[in-house]
């Protein structure tokens, strides 16, 4: 390849250039078209030119022709074009491993999916995604073997050459694995003591030469095979297609379908010949994972001497920079004519239009924009609010610009309504729980306009959604305080009542006892009584008695 030619490290992103232009062309057409029909429900069509006349439509569509520019520019920056090269050193340390790729006929059997070179392709591009520092190379053989890959770290040129591996780019027919071995011993390193690894991938059948004895020479050399078998051992036919596109069998001389085995027991002969090890390659090419996790990611990687490297030269700055200084002249553009010193109404007349008429027009015009002027100062200064954490100002500044007959604007102050709305609940919601919900329920009416107004929103879809959980958490919250609340006035009248209950039993025992003090201290008066009149008695018998004896004396 030249490296005087220009290159793309990713060149799918130039494809993706065309279309992302044509969409946001598309987006510029229906913006218009939209515009046209906003302005004119404003003025009746015959006075719009009038109303615009300060706008230049070629101005804004050397803006958009700018942005398009910019697109494609910045999709030529992604594909990574590369022109010229350097030269740097690089010291690595790793391994060598040479892939020695069968691509004779026998490999178009399909008894693995989508048949066994492609599979076998597929595994290692996985093999090489692990690699990092280690050499690669690729031996693709059939009847004869020869190096289509040296040994190179540029993996990205390794895949280059995998990828154009097929059944075709040899002519010799047959299955020469001895070659393939050799060819890869010769591109080994012979200085220095790095490890080199051999993984032969084939189905084994070896019609030509003496597989086991290269795989002895090649071991004397310090090289370690590792064999992976392809297909499946009971046979499998193998299909083509004639030159009508026809699809037919592999047919011998005779005429009889062909039918290829995997020999397992050849290619474990070649692997312990060398210190290797024998996978089956499996649908997923895990014998190629197996060999580099068992073997290869634990071989002893040597450190290597610095070399000098072919680097490309990288040059996206340059459409990147361009793109760029395109943004920024649409960015300062405007879209409007210069202005004239002639006022609207002198141009009226020199239009020979009515001074009436053209009255008329500036003051319809004055009123749309005096009456659209203040909705709009509420809107941005209710973000602005939004912004400084005044969440009451800002609701109550975008409450003023809901009228808007804007429906983008309009469904825009919905939504920072809500937002505003909820921020003011949630700051309130230790102490009043109650203002709190009354807040997040407007919220939430808020999000539920400004869905009704854009469905598609997902942000308003999101919040009204949370908004709406955080209601029902609230509310539940709620509940169960009042329950407790409930309970524990149903526990303090509980207790009171027993309080209540106790005192009237004290005072009703009290009053039983009153009662029995009293009417023991009854009961003590007339027993002393009757007592005072008994000894009354006997005394009176006793003085009778006394005056009787003196009597008889």
């Amino acid at each position: 390849m030249d490296d005087a030619t220009l290159q793309f490290a990713r060149p799918l992103w130039l494809a993706a250039g065309l279309p992302l232009a044509a969409l946001v062309l598309a987006a510029f057409l229906r913006a218009d078209r939209r515009r046209r029909a906003d302005l004119a429900k404003l003025a009746h069509p015959r006075f719009l030119e009038r109303l615009l006349a300060g706008w230049s439509p070629t101005l804004r569509w050397i803006r958009r022709s700018l942005w398009l520019a910019a697109i494609l520019a910045l999709s030529i920056a992604a594909a990574g074009p590369r022109y010229g090269f350097e030269w740097r050193e690089v010291k690595r340390r790793g391994i060598d491993i040479l892939f020695a790729l069968d691509t004779s006929r026998s490999m178009l059997a399909e008894d693995i999916k989508p048949n066994r070179l492609d599979r076998a392709r597929l595994g290692i591009l996985d093999f090489l995604d692990q690699l990092q520092g280690d050499r690669v190379g690729l031996v693709p053989f059939a009847g004869t073997a020869f190096a289509l890959c040296p040994l190179t770290l540029d993996y990205d040129a390794f895949r280059e050459s995998l990828n154009s591996v097929n059944t075709d780019m040899i002519p010799r027919p047959g299955t020469d694995i001895a070659s393939a071995i050799r060819e890869a011993d010769r591109l080994f390193d012979k200085e220095g003591n790095n490890h080199r690894f051999l993984v032969l991938i084939t189905d084994g059948e070896d019609l030509e030469g003496d597989a086991v004895s290269a795989a002895e020479e090649a071991a004397k050399t310090g090289t370690t095979i590792y064999t992976v078998g392809v297909g499946d051992p009971n046979g499998q036919t193998i299909p083509i297609r004639d030159r009508f596109g026809r699809q037919d069998l592999v047919r011998d001389a005779s005429g009889n379908v062909v039918t290829t085995k995997l020999d397992s027991t050849t290619l474990q002969k070649i692997a312990e010949a060398t210190g290797g090890i024998y996978v089956p390659l499996g649908a997923g090419a895990e014998g190629l994972q197996t060999i580099y996790q068992e073997r290869l990611s634990i071989a002893p990687k040597t450190e290597m001497e610095q070399k000098l490297e072919k680097k490309p030269l990288e040059r996206f700055q340059w459409p990147l920079g361009l793109a760029l200084l395109m943004l920024m002249l649409q960015a300062i553009m405007g879209e409007r004519k210069p202005q004239r010193k002639s006022t609207a109404l002198a141009s009226a007349a020199r239009r020979h239009l009515p001074p009436t008429v053209a009255t008329v027009i500036l003051l319809s015009a004055w009123a749309v924009q005096a009456a659209v002027q203040p909705q709009v100062e509420g809107y941005n200064s209710g973000t602005s609010a939004y912004s400084q954490g005044e969440f009451e100002q800002a609701a109550e500044k975008l409450r003023s610009s809901l009228d808007n007959a804007d429906l983008e604007l309009q469904q825009k102050a919905y939504y920072n309504l809500g937002c505003s709305l909820y921020r003011n609940g949630q700051t309130h919601a230790a102490e009043d729980p109650e203002q709190t919900l009354k807040t997040w329920k407007e919220s939430l009416k808020a999000f539920e306009d400004s869905l009704a107004l854009n469905a598609k929103d997902a942000d308003a879809q999101y919040n009204r959604d949370f908004v709406k959980r955080k209601i029902e958490e609230l509310e539940q919250q709620q509940n169960q305080d009042q329950k407790s609340q409930d309970q524990q006035s149903q526990d303090q009248e509980s207790k009171d009542q027993d309080q209540k209950d106790q005192q009237n039993q004290d005072s009703k025992n009290q009053q039983s006892q009153d009662q029995k003090d009293s009417q023991q201290q009854n009961q003590s008066g007339e027993s002393k009584d009757q007592q005072q009149g008994k000894d009354s008695k006997d005394q009176q018998s006793m003085d009778q008695k006394g005056s009787e004896q003196e009597q008889q004396n």
